[in-house]
């Protein structure tokens, strides 16, 4: 975005900057590091991450007597579970809701007492494919997708023959724990629709219903694993809520009640010493370099960082590790001029096969009016499709620059660039890719880290699936793992 001054001034807000901006949230450097060094007779526990997984994991081995330290390098806990201030708003910086079919995460906070502030009002949309409007989610109900508008009478006659398998996957395979489906990760979606439904009909189906759900992961239908998304839909009345103590209502929890050393960075992890323990280095917030041997190491940060943080991994873990891949978000967020604020909130999502070209290269977009009880002043929000993605990152342009004609063709108010006076980037690394073949090589992983006691463990989405509730169901299954273990 230029900054002539002859040019509007929008000034630019990365996520990254409004976190930073949250230096209140950070947590004191606890004085009971040097005993997690020490000898004595209670197991000593160390975490690498403060998001759902670190946390829920940190739980478990705490309930089980360890002495546990959680290392987060962020000046805030809670990873992809939490809200921040950016720029003049605070709300959710990476998830925004849960699935009721999050057993473990539920569980958990039921254990915590804010399992009424974890549930919350159904998120449903509006989609719109060229032909009307239909409610859209992560959800495989067959009366909804019956009705869905432009679906011919074929593909509406066909889809009962889904029904089979879901009944079978909802028996069989814990959509939170993805290894458990590891035997059918053989398939694409597109492959397993048209094997199931025809080409035709899976085309349809695919267009109207798949890839819209896909769109929302960043996840091709074409490529990703059959397993990645079935698993959910065999849920089928499963509600995806936004909880009413907001998305960070479970690690503000989680992180009130445990030792959270943040702005802790891991440098490296060395391999075992004779006594199966590993050496971790890190800096402290004062650029300070330590190590510490602890007795057992829960690595629950992303998968990305695997192979450069831990040396001496296994062939299984190495190609893990190699083949964690992210998707893109890119998300622009206009603060308006009260003279530009909308009457009310509104919006549109559309599918990529959209027959208005301006639409299919937007995944959706949002105005809100100001709100008195947030303080929110009004705002823009728009979402840029994942196919339109990469187009703008090799456009060389600013984000927000690169978004705003296409948000003006939706809210004609900021023609007039004057009446918006910040800008928030909300582009990140989303979820991890689910090719075919991910999952099996996450299964192996998981069966040689069962197979006995040992000095790292792995925990978090990389190994169980791209959400929140599989890293809480992860962090939870691999510290009583521990636990068992050791004790």
């Amino acid at each position: 975005m230029s900054r002539n001054p002859d040019d509007v001034n929008l000034r630019r807000r990365s996520m990254l900057e409004g976190l930073m901006a949250a230096g209140a949230l950070a947590t004191v450097w606890p004085s009971r590091l040097p005993a997690l060094a020490q000898g004595g007779g209670q197991l000593k526990a160390l975490v690498i991450g403060a998001g759902v997984a670190g946390l829920s994991a940190a739980y478990e081995l705490h309930k089980a007597g360890f002495e546990v330290v959680i290392f987060e390098k962020e000046r805030f806990t809670g990873g992809r579970m939490v809200e921040m201030q950016m720029g003049p708003l605070f709300q959710f910086t990476h998830a925004v809701g849960v699935f009721e079919a999050n057993r473990e995460m539920f569980s958990l906070a039921a254990e915590l007492g804010i399992e009424d502030q974890l549930h919350g009002p159904e998120a449903l949309g509006l989609q719109d494919n060229g032909h009307g409007l239909y409610p859209s989610g992560l959800f495989f109900e067959f009366d909804r997708l019956q009705a869905i508008p432009g679906l011919s009478d074929d593909t509406r006659r066909r889809l009962p023959v889904l029904k089979k398998d879901l009944d079978e996957l909802r028996e069989t395979v814990d959509p939170c724990l993805l290894a458990t489906g590891a035997s059918q990760d053989d398939e694409t979606l597109a492959e397993y629709y048209e094997r199931m439904l025809g080409k035709e009909a899976a085309g349809e189906l695919i267009r109207y219903w798949i890839e819209p759900v896909c769109e929302a992961w960043g996840w091709p239908a074409h490529m990703t694993s059959k397993m990645a998304l079935l698993p959910w839909f065999a849920q089928q009345q499963v509600k995806f809520v936004y909880p009413k103590g907001g998305i960070g209502v479970l690690t503000r929890k989680l992180g009130s009640i445990l030792p959270v050393m943040n702005q802790t960075t891991v440098r490296f992890i060395t391999p075992p010493d004779s006594s199966g323990r590993h050496t971790v280095h890190y800096l402290t917030p004062q650029n300070e370099r330590k190590s510490i041997t602890p007795d057992v190491v829960v690595c629950a940060t992303e998968g990305k960082y695997l192979e450069r943080m831990v040396q001496g991994m296994s062939e299984r873990q190495t190609d893990l590790a190699r083949n964690v891949f992210f998707t893109k978000e890119a998300t622009a967020c206009y603060v308006l001029h009260d003279r530009a604020a909308p009457p009310r909130r509104y919006g549109a999502s559309y599918i990529s096969a959209h027959p208005d070209p301006i639409k299919a290269r937007t995944s959706s977009w949002w105005v809100n009016p100001a709100d008195p009880e947030t303080k929110h002043p009004p705002y823009a929000r728009y979402y840029l499709s994942r196919a339109e993605t990469p187009k703008w990152q090799m456009s060389d342009t600013a984000l927000a620059r690169y978004c705003l004609p296409l948000m003006q063709h939706f809210y004609p108010p900021l023609l007039d660039e004057s009446v918006i006076t910040d800008i928030i980037d909300y582009t990140c690394d989303d979820l991890i890719y689910m090719p075919v073949g991910y999952i099996r090589r996450m299964a192996e992983v998981l069966r040689e880290q069962a197979s006995g006691r040992r000095g790292l463990y792995f925990a978090g989405e990389y190994v169980s699936g791209a959400h929140t509730g599989a890293a809480c169901a992860s962090g939870r299954t691999v510290g009583r793992m521990v636990a068992r273990h050791w004790t």
